[in-house]
């Protein structure tokens, strides 16, 4: 098979598919380039969903003519002028491919004033062929616009989403860029329509809030976290216990500027939040690094989501440690529903029966003094009804004195007791389980449901952390491995020794369990298969671990349990800090009297 060169125009389309993949692919680049320039507002317009027309203008200093000579060819670039530039990068754009690859497969239009030479000018990059520059440009700034992406290459065209798709995934791109630019006016406009308008920004928490606040979020709910380390610092903004989802989207990385695709680094945040969220839950984080440019590397990735840290174990630690120390658990409470909604329920809940109107929870009829009783009911002359009262308020009378002097008997007999004995009256007032699953307390005006086993289960936590009596075994267990497990366990000898577990090994893949924990024995298989399989650092493994031998024990929902007990896990609950069960769920909620009090339609 002979060998030839490639065409020009096939070469530079080939080199295009590396960088630009959709509408979303050349919005991150203007948007770049826009913020490279100094602009303090962006503004973003597209039609189709960005296929048919993009345009992004901005107020930044603009491009001179002479280095409009060269905008558009490969590798031209204003942000390297030396190899050792490559390794301290502060640029977003600096591979000076973006433009090159975007004129290949649209019609690229950029107009621009020069804020150094006052020169306006203009330049048509038309699927690679590049037309005279011509007078003319925006008053401020560049202008640059795409339109008709992939018209002359019909097989990419025709794997692009529909324009609604495409146009949300580019409203996302510039959210993105957005969050970590407070100081930068970010609009965006979607077939004349705008869509978007976000001011400039005090900080980053007022910045993120903005896309908070538009999936419910309170300011209230959100902490603003801060902490510098040797030669970087750290910006997390990020929910309480309570704003979290079942997936990572929300945990937003970014390093100096950039938003990364840093697993690792979302795996701290998860690490740090810990046994504040239950399995399965993440939360949301925007977390801003800004690491010194000889530390990172983004020249890995055409499109840049990708980076190398140097210093990564330190930013983990200290992302870890400023979440750990800053976002607190708190007892969520049952909110009340509104008034009027629950009087509108009622409302709804009337309902026709043989002919009539049924008013689901009615009140009695209110009895005025003009009330005028029916001809159904009795006349009673109003000597026998003075009577009558007479003898029924004498009654009441000698009733509240019998029960007044059985209080004061009670009083007595409680005053008697000892003050050891006082000591340990609870301080809440048990009032039952319900649906052998909570466990109702009255504490402080304030009434309390308790998820039993998981409550259980955090108490047998405790104890079994604080109790580690190590048995050797008389026969070791065997445990075969893969390659991934062997290393980990290697390297993790001295983690599992800590929680009383001894392993030794016999050779590759093979290992020997030789002691653990008493409280351990009963699991034995479950503990063997948690060995076998966990791949998580040694805070996650000791828990993790711990909370598998306190799950097995605890009381379960649908078990019914006496007022002992019950009195027992709730003064052992209310006296913990972080009422949480190991795998990190919030078992403790709350309604206070005054709400229950506004649920029943009570306003004294």
């Amino acid at each position: 098979m002979a060998i030839n060169l490639l065409d020009p125009l096939l070469s530079q389309r080939i080199a295009a598919g590396e960088v630009i993949e959709r509408p979303q692919s050349i919005l991150r680049e203007f948007l770049d380039n826009a913020i490279d320039a100094g602009a303090d507002e962006i503004r973003t317009s597209i039609d189709g969903g960005g296929i048919d027309r993009l345009s992004v203008s901005d107020n930044g200093s603009g491009i001179s003519r002479d280095d409009l000579k060269l905008l558009g060819n490969r590798h031209a670039t204003s942000k390297l002028h030396d190899p050792d530039d490559l390794y301290s990068i502060h640029t977003l754009g600096f591979r000076g491919e973006a433009l090159y690859s975007i004129g290949a497969v649209t019609k690229l239009t950029v107009a621009t004033r020069s804020e150094e030479t006052g020169e306006a000018s203009t330049l048509v990059i038309d699927n690679g062929k590049r037309s005279e520059i011509m007078e003319g440009g925006p008053g401020k700034g560049t202008t640059v616009t795409a339109e008709d992406l992939f018209l002359d290459i019909p097989a990419r065209r025709a794997f692009l989403k529909r324009s609604s798709t495409e146009a949300s995934m580019c409203r996302a791109m510039l959210v993105s860029k957005a969050l970590a630019f407070p100081s930068i006016r970010f609009t965006f406009s979607s077939d004349g329509a705008l869509r978007m308008d976000w001011p400039k920004a005090a900080d980053l928490k007022e910045r993120v809030m903005m896309l908070y606040r538009g999936e419910g979020i309170a300011d209230a709910d959100v902490y603003s976290l801060h902490t510098e380390g040797d030669g970087f610092s750290i910006d997390i903004i990020a929910g309480n216990q309570a704003i979290k989802r079942s997936d990572r989207k929300e945990i937003r990385i970014y390093v100096n500027g950039r938003a990364v695709e840093e697993y690792s680094l979302q795996q701290a945040v998860t690490y740090g939040y810990g046994e504040l969220l239950p399995g399965g839950s993440f939360p949301y984080a925007a977390v801003f690094i800004n690491d010194s440019a000889e530390m990172v590397d983004f020249n890995i990735h055409p499109a840049k989501k990708e980076v190398k840290i140097r210093n990564k174990a330190e930013i983990h630690h200290a992302i870890v440690t400023l979440i750990q120390n800053g976002i607190k658990r708190q007892i969520p409470e049952v909110a009340p529903l509104q008034r009027e909604f629950y009087l509108e329920e009622r409302k709804e809940a009337s309902r026709t029966e043989n002919g009539r109107s049924v008013q689901s929870f009615s009140s009695p009829r209110p009895q005025s003094p003009s009330f005028k009783p029916t001809l159904s009911e009795p006349a009673i002359p109003y000597a026998e009804k003075d009577r009558a009262w007479l003898e029924k308020a004498k009654a009441l009378a000698a009733e509240r004195e019998s029960r007044k002097r059985e209080e004061n008997a009670r009083k007595a007999e409680r005053e008697s007791k000892t003050a050891e004995e006082a000591n340990d009256e609870p301080s809440f007032r048990y009032i039952g389980q319900a649906f052998n699953l909570f466990l109702i307390a009255e504490k402080d005006h304030d009434l309390y449901l308790v998820d039993q086993h998981a409550a259980h289960e955090r108490i047998l936590y405790d104890e079994i952390i604080g109790k580690r009596t190590v048995q050797p075994l008389l026969i070791p267990i065997r445990i075969e491995v893969d390659d991934d497990a062997d290393s980990f366990i290697e390297r993790n000898m001295d983690v599992y020794a800590n929680l009383g577990i001894t392993l030794e090994k016999k050779e590759k893949g093979v290992w020997e369990v030789t002691a653990m924990p008493a409280s351990f024995r009963p699991l034995e298989s479950e503990i063997i298969d948690f060995i076998q399989s966990a791949r998580v650092d040694g805070n996650e493994l000791e828990s993790r671990l711990f909370a598998i031998v306190a799950c097995r024990a605890a009381i379960k929902a649908g078990d019914a349990i006496d007022r002992w007990s019950a009195e027992e896990i709730l003064r052992k609950v209310f006296a913990m800090k972080e009422p949480a069960c190991p795998h990190g769920r919030t078992f403790l909620m709350k309604i206070s009297e005054k709400e229950l009090r506004l649920l029943a339609g009570r306003t004294g």
